[in-house]
C-alpha cells in the first residue's frame, strides 16, 4: 500500500465521486406525470429566532424536483416529476400556489407560509424568474407575514434576490439552506451537497443586506459517520454558524428511505440512522448558544416511508413527543428526561483518515453487493 493510500486529502476526491455517482445512478424517474397538486400539507406552530411563536402552514408543491440531486440520504426524486420533459410548468406551479393561499374557513390560523420545491426555490431550471416573483406578488396580496423557500446558495444572488424581496412588499422572506455541517468532508464529500463554503458565505452576505433571514439546516450523523463524531459535527458547526451570526438552526436527524446511498448502506448493515439520545446530547450541547429546533418530521414523518432515528420501546415516543415541546418552547426543561435504555455515547473528533477509510470500506461492502 502506497503511503498516499489512506490519506484523506488524496481520498476525498476519489470518494466524492464514488459517492456521488452512486447516489445519481439510484435516483428514480418517474414515467407517469403526477398531479399537478401539492404532494404534502401541514400546520404546526414554529418559534421564530427572537422567541416568538407562530402558525406556520408547510406546503410542498408538486415540481420537477432538485436540479442538483447528488445528496446522499435524500429520496425527494421518488416524489416528483423528477426526470419527465414537461413534469411540471410555470403556470401548474402558479395555480398550486394559488391554491394553497386560498384559505378555507375551517383552515387553521397561519402567519408562516413554508413553500418547499423538493429543490432550489431559486434554480431558474425549477422555478422560472419571472414564476418566482409572481409568486412573491401573490404571497403579498395573501395576508402571510412570514414566507419560507429553501435554496442552494449558488442561485442566491442578489440579482436574483432583489426583485422577489420588492415584490413580497411587507412579508419577510427566510430561506433555508442545507449547510448540512461546516466540514467539507462531511458535507461535500460524505453527504454530497453541492455548497462551498464560499458559496455559503456570500450566500449569507446577500441575504443580510437585502434584509433576508437565514434558516440553516444541520444533519445529525449523515451516511458513513459514528454517533460520536455525529456531535462533534453539530457542535463545531454550531462554532462556525454562530461566528457568522446566525441566531438560529434547525437540526436534522437522518431518516432512511428508499433510492439513496444510506438506504444502501443500511440494507448492507453499514449505516443505522442516529439514536434519539444522540440527538438529545447533540441539541443539549448547542442549545444555549442559538435558537435550536430538531425537525421531527424526520422522526416521526408521514410524508414519504422511512426508517426513522429510534431508541427503546419504553422511551422513543416521548423522546420525540419532548423534542418537539422543545422546538416550541426552547426551554431546556422540555427535553427528555434519561432513559435506562440509553446507549453509552463516547463523543470523538471529526478524525479525517479514520472517516475517508470507512467510507471506503463501506463502499467496497455494497460494491460487493452489486449495488
Amino acid at each position: 500500500m502506497s503511503e498516499h493510500a489512506l490519506d484523506p486529502v488524496v481520498q476525498m476526491p476519489y470518494l466524492r465521486r464514488r459517492i456521488g455517482d452512486l447516489s445519481l445512478r439510484l435516483r428514480t424517474s418517474g414515467t407517469q406525470i403526477r398531479p399537478a397538486e401539492p404532494r404534502f400539507t401541514d400546520y404546526d406552530s414554529i418559534r421564530l429566532p427572537d422567541g416568538e411563536l407562530v402558525g406556520r402552514k408547510k406546503v410542498i408543491i408538486m415540481s420537477g424536483g432538485c436540479s442538483v440531486p447528488t445528496c446522499t440520504m435524500c429520496p425527494f426524486t421518488n416524489f416528483n416529476n423528477y426526470g419527465i420533459d414537461g413534469g411540471t410548468s410555470g403556470e401548474s406551479l402558479l395555480d398550486q400556489v394559488r391554491r394553497t393561499l386560498a384559505r378555507t374557513e375551517d383552515e387553521p390560523a397561519y402567519d408562516v407560509l413554508s413553500l418547499y420545491n423538493d429543490g432550489s426555490f431559486f434554480a431558474p431550471r425549477e422555478i422560472p424568474r419571472n414564476v418566482q416573483v409572481e409568486i412573491a406578488r401573490l404571497v403579498a396580496s395573501a395576508g402571510v407575514k412570514r414566507l419560507v423557500v429553501e435554496s442552494l446558495p449558488q442561485f442566491v444572488t442578489a440579482a436574483v434576490l432583489a426583485p422577489f424581496v420588492k415584490a413580497l412588499g411587507d412579508v419577510r422572506l427566510e430561506i433555508g439552506i442545507g449547510l448540512q455541517s461546516a466540514d467539507e468532508l462531511v458535507r461535500e464529500t460524505l453527504v454530497n451537497t453541492r455548497i462551498s463554503q464560499k458559496s455559503f458565505e456570500r450566500a449569507l452576505a446577500v441575504m443580510s443586506d437585502l434584509g433576508v433571514d437565514p434558516k440553516i439546516y444541520l444533519m445529525i450523523k449523515p451516511p458513513f459517520v459514528s454517533e460520536g463524531e455525529a456531535v462533534t459535527d453539530v457542535v463545531e458547526s454550531v462554532d462556525y454558524l454562530t461566528g457568522l451570526g446566525v441566531r438560529g438552526v434547525t437540526l436534522c436527524p437522518t431518516r432512511v428511505s428508499r433510492n439513496t446511498v444510506a438506504w444502501e448502506l443500511w440494507q448492507a448493515g453499514q449505516y443505522t440512522p442516529p439514536n434519539l439520545w444522540t440527538v438529545v446530547e447533540a441539541v443539549r450541547r448547542v442549545h444555549e448558544r442559538l435558537a435550536v429546533r430538531v425537525a421531527c418530521v424526520n422522526l416521526r414523518g408521514t410524508d414519504f416511508e422511512s426508517v426513522f432515528p429510534d431508541a427503546c420501546p419504553a422511551c422513543a415516543d416521548g423522546v420525540v413527543d419532548a423534542l418537539m415541546r422543545f422546538g416550541e418552547s426552547g426551554a431546556a426543561a422540555d427535553l427528555p428526561a434519561d432513559c435506562s435504555c440509553r446507549p453509552p455515547l463516547e463523543v470523538t473528533a471529526l478524525d479525517r483518515a479514520v472517516i475517508t477509510a470507512r467510507a471506503a470500506q463501506q463502499l467496497n461492502v455494497l460494491e460487493r453487493a452489486g449495488v
